[in-house]
Order: C-alpha cells, then sequence, then structure tokens
C-alpha cells in the first residue's frame, strides 16, 4: 500500500512540475466553459436568435360576417340556444389561428400581418415575407357546416411558402398542420357527441402532466458545458497519466521496481489510482469553479460524488489500458492517437460539444455506450432534478465499463520478461 501511495504521490510531483499540462487539464475546460457557454447561451437557453419570419394573412371574406351568415341560414334547423351560439363562436377557425400566432412564444420569432385580397401579388413577390396564408372564400361557413352538419367537404388553407427561407418557412407549415389536425379533431368529437366535460378532463391530464415536466429543473448553457467540457478534458488524464507510465519504462524507472522484485501488479495499481485520483480532483476543481461563477448547483449531493467515482473509476480504466498497450507495443502511438483524435470523437459522439442526440435516439444510444456521453447524460439527470435511482443505469454503465478496461489491461500488459 506504501508502494502504492509513492507511486501517486510521484506522479502527482512530474505533473506538478510540468505547468503546461497542469493547466490544460485543470485552466483549459474553464475556459472552454467561459467561451461556449456565453457564445452558445442563447440558443442553448431557448432564446431564437436572428431568427424572425414574416408572415401574410389573406382572408377573401370576413370570418364575422360568415358566422352571422351561418347562424342565419341554421338557426331553426340546429335549434341554436345563445349558449351554443357562445360555444360555436369560441371556436371560430381563423381567429383561432390568429391566436395562435399572437402567443407570447410564437409572436418573438414570427409576424402576422393581414393584407387584403388586392395586394396578394405584390405579397407573393415581395421575398421579406417568408409564407403567405391564403383564406379562401366561406372557408369559415363550410368549417362550421363540415363540424355541425356533417358535410362531406373539408375547407382547406392555401399556404404558399418562401423557398429562400426554408427553415422558418417548415416552422410555419408546422403551426398550419397542426391547426388543421386541431380542426379535424374538433370536428370528430362533434360527430361523435363526445361530452365535452370528457375533453375537459383530457385537457387538465395534459396540463397536469405538463406541469409535472416543469418540476424538472431545464438546463443551461453554462451548466450544459461545464458537464460536457467537465468529462471531456477528463478523458485527458488518461492520455497524460499514460504518457508518465510510459516514460517512467523509457526512463528505466519501471525496469528498477521490477529488478527490486517488486509485483508489476503493484505499479499496475498504482497507475490505475493515480488517473482515478487525478481524474476526481479535476472534476471536483472545475465542478467547484462552476458553481463559484455560474452557480452550477447540485441538489442531490450524494448522487453527484456517486456518478464522480464512478466516472473516475472509467478513466482509471482507460489508463491502465493505454498503458499496457504501449508497454506492450513500446510506443506511445495509441495513447497520442487516443489525445488527439479518440478523444474529440468521444467528445463529438457523447454530446460535450453540442446536444447531438437530442433529435436523434439512435445517436443519444450510441453516445450512452461511451464513458463521457453516459456521464454527461448521469450530471444533467441530476441537474435536472432527478435521483440517483433514475440514473443507476448510467453508474453501472460506467462502472462495468471501468472494471471491463481493467480486465483487458490485465490481459494486454506483457508478461515479466517481455516488460523492460
Amino acid at each position: 500500500m506504501r508502494v502504492i501511495v509513492q507511486i501517486i504521490k510521484k506522479h502527482f510531483l512530474l505533473l506538478w512540475r510540468s505547468p503546461v499540462e497542469l493547466l490544460l487539464l485543470l485552466a483549459l475546460p474553464v475556459i472552454l466553459i467561459i467561451i461556449l457557454g456565453s457564445a452558445l447561451g442563447n440558443f442553448m437557453d431557448g432564446d431564437s436568435p436572428g431568427m424572425h419570419a414574416k408572415v401574410a394573412l389573406i382572408e377573401h371574406s370576413s370570418e364575422r360576417e360568415q358566422f352571422e351568415k351561418f347562424k342565419h341560414d341554421f338557426k331553426t334547423e340546429l335549434k341554436l340556444t345563445q349558449e351554443t351560439v357562445a360555444n360555436v363562436e369560441k371556436r371560430l377557425p381563423i381567429q383561432a389561428l390568429k391566436t395562435i400566432f399572437h402567443t407570447k412564444e410564437i409572436s418573438k420569432m414570427m409576424e402576422l400581418e393581414e393584407i387584403s385580397v388586392e395586394e396578394k401579388s405584390k405579397i407573393l413577390q415581395d421575398d421579406t415575407y417568408t409564407a403567405v396564408i391564403e383564406v379562401p372564400q366561406d372557408f369559415s361557413y363550410q368549417y362550421l357546416s363540415y363540424t355541425l352538419l356533417d358535410r362531406k367537404k373539408t375547407p382547406q388553407l392555401q399556404l404558399y411558402e418562401n423557398e429562400e427561407k426554408q427553415l422558418s418557412a417548415g416552422a410555419i407549415q408546422s403551426i398550419i398542420k397542426s391547426f388543421q389536425q386541431q380542426l379535424t379533431l374538433e370536428s370528430l368529437l362533434e360527430e361523435k357527441g363526445m361530452d365535452q366535460n370528457e375533453v375537459a378532463l383530457s385537457t387538465i391530464s395534459v396540463e397536469g402532466q405538463q406541469k409535472n415536466l416543469e418540476h424538472r429543473k431545464s438546463i443551461t448553457a453554462k451548466e450544459y458545458y461545464t458537464v460536457g467540457m467537465a468529462v471531456m478534458n477528463a478523458l485527458f488524464v488518461a492520455s497524460t497519466i499514460g504518457l508518465i507510465a510510459f516514460r517512467e519504462k523509457q526512463s528505466f524507472v519501471f525496469g528498477r521496481i521490477i529488478l527490486a522484485n517488486m509485483s508489476k501488479w503493484t505499479y499496475f495499481i498504482g497507475v490505475l489510482c493515480s488517473a482515478m485520483t487525478f481524474s476526481l480532483i479535476q472534476l471536483l476543481v472545475i465542478y467547484g469553479f462552476a458553481w463559484l461563477i455560474f452557480d452550477v448547483t447540485w441538489g442531490d449531493f450524494t448522487a453527484f460524488i456517486v456518478i464522480t467515482i464512478a466516472f473516475s473509476i472509467a478513466v482509471g480504466g482507460i489508463t491502465v489500458l493505454l498503458t499496457a498497450i504501449s508497454y506492450r507495443m513500446h510506443s506511445e502511438i495509441v495513447t497520442n492517437l487516443f489525445s488527439s483524435v479518440i478523444v474529440s470523437v468521444l467528445a463529438l459522439i457523447g454530446g460535450s460539444f453540442f446536444p447531438i442526440g437530442e433529435n436523434a435516439e439512435v445517436i443519444e444510444l450510441i453516445g450512452n455506450f461511451t464513458p463521457n456521453g453516459s456521464g454527461m447524460s448521469a450530471y444533467l439527470a441530476v441537474l435536472r432534478g432527478e435521483s440517483i435511482g433514475e440514473i443507476g443505469n448510467h453508474i453501472l454503465f460506467l462502472t462495468v465499463f471501468g472494471f471491463a478496461m481493467i480486465m483487458i489491461a490485465v490481459m494486454t500488459f506483457p508478461k515479466r520478461g517481455k516488460m523492460v
């Protein structure tokens, strides 16, 4: 045990005497957190940087006039009471569409302008408009007839998109598609004679689920990149300690340990413990800085510590595997390849630079099968307010991954006669 402590102490001193490597391990992640957190803060925090769409709405006839005409034509046939008329009035489709575009979230990104029919040709030639929504003649009248009188003809809106603004045009298309699906749903409910109270209960249920989700804290850019840069740079501990171990072989330090009749596994465990200790210290320093400067706090501190220990085991496993391969090959090429290429690939797949798997389940799954990706998912889950029980799969993966790397390293480590 004393020898292992001496090995760890020696690695500490070697790093302390190499300020450049020490700064890269501790200062670089902090600098990256500041840069990425500030540069991508608006985007990550849900703001809409630079996206602004002008939308023109053209109505061929007044919805109010259509409603009055519908009341006049079918008041007797439908036996419309004052209460029924009030309910129908609340469901007028174009008024509902305007309400959608005037909501706080949508109005930040999209500006709705009501245009006369005479200006249609001019507006269609105007590239400043992202889309033009054309409401056909008697659209609302036909919709009410379709809904309340079971008419077969379904009214449709006409959408003209600006091909040069595909991103914002696609967003508007999604809104219109969802809107028309909602109209179809309402008419289906009316056709099936569903009780409005049932619909109300469904709405309450959905709102309740939404409120439950809102209890989970959203992740800010500073929090995201604190975790992303921490887990990425922790992987550099593996290559750094691996290089130190290989240089000790080159300088015959390891040879003298063997000649002193000391077990090679003592040195092996010493390298493993060095990497785990350095990784643990590095993560605590980075997260401590983030806590002081960016107010990144952990609701479940026990879960945070458990994840950090599990991730340090994974880093330790990678370190001894790199050391074993370097000793067997008598070269540091694999360790250099790991630090220069493999870490960057793992960081990209694991989501350190950007939440690449947010909209793709396959990529997210692959990312969670990397040590940094799994560690990052666990850390972010704790920041969102999840309990340690909900991240057990990530902790298990990190621990199993670490021990698997250690076992492979044990099998790879050269035999006594081939080590020196």
